[in-house]
């Protein structure tokens, strides 16, 4: 099957950030006071590099060489510093084409075309640093969020700097809240409570926006209010496959250019739940709550009743995945503000029909469900986006510790699979995607980064995306923040993988050997999940050496009695499986070890084709061991914000 990773969602979201040379504008009610940052609230004096340095410590060990989700976050700090032009408002490249010749970013260097203003990166950043303790480019991390917070009115509005194009002095919603999730994980990183009155201004600024129409609110998609109250089409939506035109409320989730009609309440709508559990303010619940009536719209779901069901009380959707898996978290933060189990349901369901129609034992989701239905290529079927990927780890992460399922072993197959292969790290295939040795400088700059993919490769119009390469490594901290947690004294452990923490270590010896050792540090209970490719199979247990049994309850196996510096040992025999499953019409065979893929046919190519699944060297039996820094943070940033 040919492949084609082109450029299509890159740009729509070039689109969605910057907009094209011809912006439409749009009457609102809205006007804003006057600008100006907000008296006592100084960017200056929150925001530094003392500040935001990592706090922790680290110490050598001796430990399997196999995935570590800390140094993939170091990677990904590099992709995160790399794509940010602190010459130009700490723009971010929206695109960078590493399999060309030459390598470049979307629009040159110092160019203006491509840069989008990103709060994403800042958002993100904070929890990488907590997994491994990296100083990397930390002046540029201050110098953005400086930047960024110095644009924000008293009113509440961010605006669009004035170096920023034609949309210059704009506000744009869902970046507005983007801040908000960003203040929220650095006051989570230094405890500073001004970080609190930020959240609350900028919830204001999102309540001064918000278009009413009976007992709903929503924001235009894609689109940018000025000044005088005015709303700017920024994607030229009334041309696009479906058109919109703004401000209207919409009538469809797949109208305008990226088809996220749904998508463009969901951060606001978490960012208003935030502000009223922090600051207490009921007006940003209350306006939550209009939202979430907007979302749950009948006409922004599929209509099923031909099914003998309505497609829109059962989460039953079509389109952008990660834009509706994406919408599901604000709904489940709603949820859990308002106690409604019944919305809790509903993104329960919303997951299960994401599971549906993806691959959850290789981690791969496409782009889009149906997009040929809504006047979108067919490829989009075909591709994965890192971000829908990466949502799909977060959304089962919520839902187990909810207790609403048990999806830890999506988090694995998804982590171990399709959004940890689609990280682009390995220097010598970049390389040779880009058909030139002699660009080291720039694939150097953006290693680390993620992008869009399909099951077997990223193609020659591949590339990494700023979107992708922020949501794909907030992916691996919420997976690596499950790997183990510590309360009462219980350490639990959901996933076979590496981690060090304050309360107790984790090596996993997968996929070579079946082998997991936990060494102890404070835990005087474990509890220890079993994969459910390990079900019904023999697991032998010891301490310090010693046989030991220990009940299983549930899923977990309860380990009592233990004292610190105990070593905790699992072995297992490694299930090797070989088995099919079909993408866009084309069946893959795949080979698993346990939860990891380790090889899949039939393959993909092409001149600048950068290769998926090169994993020859997992057909070992023995995992090979390596010395290294293990870091371990004196604060953890809560899962929360996206």
């Amino acid at each position: 099957m040919r492949i084609k990773l082109m450029v299509w969602l890159i740009v729509a979201a070039w689109f969605t950030a910057i907009g094209p040379a011809r912006v439409k504008a749009q009457s609102s009610s809205s006007t804003r006071s006057d600008a100006g940052t907000p008296p006592k609230m100084d960017p200056a004096t929150l925001v530094g590099v003392e500040a935001i340095s990592p706090r922790g410590h680290s110490y050598k060990a001796v430990v399997p060489d196999t995935l570590d989700l800390a140094d993939r976050a170091e990677l990904s700090i590099n992709a995160l510093i790399g794509d940010v032009n602190p010459k130009r408002f700490y723009g971010v490249y929206q695109s960078f084409k590493f399999n060309a010749s030459p390598p470049h970013v979307e629009g040159g260097e110092d160019g203006l075309y491509g840069l989008v203003l990103e709060p994403r990166n800042a958002r993100t950043l904070p929890m990488l640093r907590a997994m491994n303790g990296s100083t990397f480019g930390l002046d540029v991390e201050s110098g953005m969020m400086r930047e960024w917070l110095s644009e924000v009115q008293n009113d509440g509005q961010m605006l669009y700097p004035k170096n920023s194009q034609n949309i210059a002095g704009m506000c744009y919603p869902p970046r507005m809240a983007m801040l908000a999730f960003a203040a929220y994980n650095w006051y989570e990183r230094d405890q500073n409570p001004e970080w609190l009155k930020w959240i609350s201004l900028l919830a204001n600024g999102l309540k001064k926006d918000a278009i009413h129409v009976d007992d709903r609110a929503y924001f235009p998609i894609q689109s940018a209010i000025d000044s005088h109250g005015k709303w700017h089409d920024m994607a030229d939506s009334e041309k696009s496959p479906t058109p919109y035109h703004s401000p209207d409320e919409p009538s469809q989730d797949q109208q305008g250019v990226e088809g996220t009609a749904k998508n463009d309440q969901t951060r606001a709508l978490s960012v208003l739940v935030l502000d009223h559990r922090l600051n207490g303010n009921k007006e940003s619940l209350e306006l939550a709550r209009q939202l979430a009536r907007e979302i749950l719209r009948p006409a922004l779901w599929v209509h099923d009743e031909g099914e003998g069901y309505p497609g829109s009380e059962h989460a039953i959707w079509e389109g952008h995945v990660h834009a509706t898996v994406h919408t599901l978290f604000g709904l489940l933060d709603l949820a859990d503000v308002d106690n409604d189990q019944s919305l809790r349901e509903f993104v329960r369901e919303g997951y299960m029909h994401s599971i549906r129609n993806g691959v959850a034992r290789m981690g791969w989701f496409p782009a889009w469900i149906h997009p040929v239905k809504f006047g979108r290529p067919a490829w989009l079927a075909e591709s994965d986006e890192i971000c829908g990927v990466a949502d799909m780890v977060l959304l089962a992460t919520r839902l187990s510790d909810e207790g609403i399922g048990d999806y830890w072993d999506d988090v694995d197959s998804i982590v171990r699979n399709q959004l940890s292969t689609q990280q682009i790290i390995d220097l010598d295939l970049m390389r040779k995607a880009a058909g030139d040795s002699s660009h080291d400088k720039e694939l150097n700059k953006f290693r680390g980064g993620f992008g869009l993919g399909g099951p077997t490769n990223i193609g020659e119009n591949g590339q990494t995306a700023a979107c992708c390469t922020g949501n794909g490594s907030q992916g691996l901290y919420y997976a690596w923040e499950s790997i183990t947690r510590f309360h009462d004294h219980i350490a639990t452990v959901n996933l076979f993988l590496n981690r060090a923490s304050a309360w107790m270590d984790v090596d996993s010896y997968l996929p070579y050997e079946g082998k997991v050792v936990l060494h102890n540090k404070q835990a005087e209970t474990a509890m220890v999940r079993i994969p459910a490719w390990l079900a019904g199979q023999k697991i032998l247990l010891n301490v310090n050496g010693r046989p030991t049994s220990a009940p299983k309850v549930g899923t977990y196996l309860l380990v009592t009695n233990l004292k610190p510096k105990d070593t905790i040992t699992l072995t297992f025999t490694v299930p090797q499986t070989t088995e099919k499953y079909t993408i866009a019409g084309t069946t893959y065979t795949t080979k698993f070890r346990g939860s990891t893929l380790i090889d899949i046919s039939p393959r993909a190519s092409g001149p600048h084709s950068y290769p998926l699944y090169q994993r020859g060297s997992l057909a070992a039996t023995k995992a090979p061991m390596k010395t290294k820094d293990r870091y371990v943070t004196d604060r953890l940033i809560p899962l929360g914000v996206y």
